[in-house]
């Protein structure tokens, strides 16, 4: 097939998909009062029920306060399939389905592309629908986007901040072993540097120590040697206090033995910023902490970050958010699941972003001043991932993460933490309602709900053992050879599985005459997949590409899928505890490394499995009538309901409905 009739075929089949969902673009009688200014907010991860939990106990004034006078969601609104990042911020912003927009998951492949490549849901060019932000900007409305996952790539006059980028390894700097190093670090690929501390030499412009100074190099090796350099940093462990013991208490981090020009110096416990030049002169920063200092140093770990950079749409204002404001970081999950930092570390660094990005908002709020202003919180799935099976009684995890079968002891401080997330959202949605107009509207939405997990499905085993791959594949979407007959691309519960088809892919293997019998063969492998531990059936359903056209989910709604040239030939659902990241090398089914995940079913709801993953959905503002509940809210309604309220037109390609009876004052 010519790229012409490629081309074309995919023109016709796109209007054929969009035909039957089509809502006509011209406005009718508004149904809402207008607000001349929108607030849009969206924490990651969050589920509706757990929000309403920790609203009733305080923890969320906030939003106690929208559910009280606003209206909400009955168990919030029904999500995109699959209920993942990346399909469910593109659909909140476009108003459409992924068959639509074109974003079918995190990472997914785009038929008639070389196949050893993937796609990712972030990146430029991948949606192909309007969003509101660009439906808003044409109506002469000013707009700001920010830490909204690909918002940089929206086609936009205004600001958008969109989380970072990355120009380093990170890792540990540690005098003594750690259980499971330094395989666990290899595993993800991360430094793991075993180091024996000596006696200083050759420094000077360094505090007294009261007792015997020591030294150590940090070395931060490089990702990107163009732009950043490996860095060398000395480290002068000292004594400060004298008191006659020996009481190791002070890192003193300087990039040459002259404590002149020492860039921190560190206390245990702490985070601290460090800020660098790019070799193109650009700034950017990484932070350190001491995890352990023994008072006679016979434990000293030391942490370190990627070097990062905050993404901006705008090189001017990327440049000056890096240099005037404190590093965009967030929750690093991978040194939590490798085992070289702790839980404390891991959510210090995780709430260290509302330390670096409110100020970044409180500064475009008020030179933006906009009209409309889409906000994202990530806290509350970063969490999510790594704490809701410890803390959900009956999971075999249950207050053990090392499934040593004996208590950990620490179910309250995990409690502690999935609460200060959801009070985290709460605190920076209250931050922009007070930089806003005070009669803005607000709607407040999540991408996806979360399910307890501890089990992964390694499809690249599956495909293997069905000759289908020659060597399983390394990397999620990735095959290794381009003459491999299919690949799986997948993210939490959902796995796309791509065949390589002659006459569709560049590289195609699988005949058209032998597509129906191979596709039936990978139907039946995850459909007959089991936990060997236990015989318990892995997979929740298992769909043919043409069967994602109309998936139905209840009373709810229908979600629409299938996508021309970006739905996988085969997709499979895993029902929890199961889920596709993180898998064990040649092993089908395998422990996890993390616990919670989504990607399920978009309607799963099982409460006393501590299951829900349905997204949150909340309304206040002028002419919503004070603890409404709605029901039947999908997320496709959220853009054409906020563009109505703006007195805007809505997205183009938008497929949702305007929610009128948000504004009835009727039950």
């Amino acid at each position: 097939m010519n790229t012409r009739t490629r081309s074309q075929w995919r023109g016709l089949a796109l209007s054929l998909l969009l035909f039957p969902l089509a809502i006509p673009f011209a406005r009718g009688q508004p149904v809402a009062p207008p607000a001349s200014h929108v607030i849009f907010f969206v924490a990651d991860g969050m589920r509706p029920d757990l929000m309403e939990r920790y609203a009733r106990e305080g923890a969320m004034p906030t939003f106690a306060e929208i559910l009280e006078n606003g209206a909400s969601g009955e168990n919030g609104l029904l999500p995109a399939f699959p209920p993942n990042t990346g399909v469910g911020w593109t659909t909140l912003a476009t108003g459409a389905w992924p068959s639509v927009h074109g974003s079918t998951n995190n990472t997914f492949h785009i038929a008639g592309t070389d196949f050893t490549r993937r796609t990712s849901a972030f990146g430029p060019g991948v949606i192909q629908a309007e969003t509101i932000v660009e439906a808003a900007e044409r109506a002469g409305k000013k707009v700001l986007v920010f830490e909204w996952p690909a918002g940089r790539y929206y086609k936009m006059k205004g600001p958008a901040v969109d989380f970072r980028s990355f120009f380093s390894r990170r890792g540990v700097l540690v005098n003594y072993d750690l259980p499971g190093q330094p395989e666990g670090a290899k595993a993800f690929g991360l430094e793991y540097q075993r180091i024996t501390l000596t006696g200083a030499t050759g420094w000077r412009n360094v505090p007294r120590s009261f007792s015997p100074p020591k030294e150590a190099l940090l070395t931060i090796p490089t990702t990107f040697e163009r732009i950043n350099p490996t860095r060398t940093y000395s480290l002068y462990i000292y004594d400060s206090t004298d008191d006659g013991t020996v009481n190791y208490d002070r890192v003193l981090v300087a990039p040459g033995k002259d404590g002149d020009a020492a860039v921190v110096v560190l206390k245990r416990g702490n985070l601290y910023e460090v800020k660098v030049r790019l070799l193109d002169g650009r700034t950017a920063g990484f932070y350190l902490k001491v995890i352990d200092l023994s008072p006679d140093l016979t434990r000293f770990r030391l942490y370190f970050t990627s070097i990062s950079r905050v993404n901006a749409n705008n090189p001017e204002l990327e440049e000056l958010l890096a240099e005037r404001f404190p590093t965009s970081t967030g929750a690093d999950y991978a040194p939590l699941e490798a085992g070289i930092i702790d839980e404390e570390t891991y959510v210090q660094q995780g709430l260290q972003w509302e330390a670096a990005h409110w100020p970044m908002l409180r500064y475009l709020i008020a030179t933006t001043i906009p009209d409309l202003v889409l906000v994202g919180y990530p806290v509350t799935d970063e969490f999510s991932h790594q704490f809701l099976p410890l803390v959900t009684p009956g999971a075999p995890v249950y207050d053990d993460a090392d499934r040593d079968r004996r208590p950990d002891g620490r179910v309250a401080a995990r409690e502690g933490y999935l609460r200060r997330a959801y009070a985290g959202a709460d605190r920076t949605l209250a931050l922009v309602r007070s930089l806003m107009p005070r009669d803005a509207a607000v709607f407040v939405s999540s991408d996806h709900g979360f399910a307890p997990t501890w089990k992964a499905i390694n499809a690249g085993t599956v495909l293997r053992d069905l000759g289908l791959q020659e060597e399983e594949q390394g990397s999620n979407c990735l095959p290794r050879k381009a003459s491999d007959a299919a690949k799986a691309c997948w993210a939490g519960g959902t796995v796309q599985i791509y065949l390589n088809v002659k006459g569709r892919d560049p590289q195609g293997v699988i005949s058209p005459g032998q597509y129906g019998a191979v596709r039936s063969r990978v139907v039946s492998a995850f459909r007959s997949l089991a936990d060997p531990a236990t015989g318990q059936p892995v997979i929740a359903q298992v769909l043919v590409r043409e069967e994602t056209e109309r998936i139905a989910l209840g009373p709810d709604g229908v979600v629409a899928f299938l996508h021309p040239w970006r739905t996988g030939d085969v997709v499979a659902v895993a029902r929890p505890p199961y889920q596709f990241d993180a898998a064990t090398p040649g092993k089908k089914v395998a422990d996890a490394p993390f616990f919670g995940q989504h990607g399920f079913l978009p309607n799963l709801v099982d409460l006393q499995r501590n299951i829900n993953l349905r997204s949150v959905f909340l309304a206040s503002g002028p002419g919503i009538p004070a603890g409404k509940k709605i029901k039947g809210v999908q997320m496709i309604d959220v853009a054409p309901t906020i563009a109505e309220v703006l007195g805007i037109p809505r997205p183009a390609e938008a497929q949702g409905r305007v929610l009128a009876e948000l504004f009835s004052k009727r039950p």
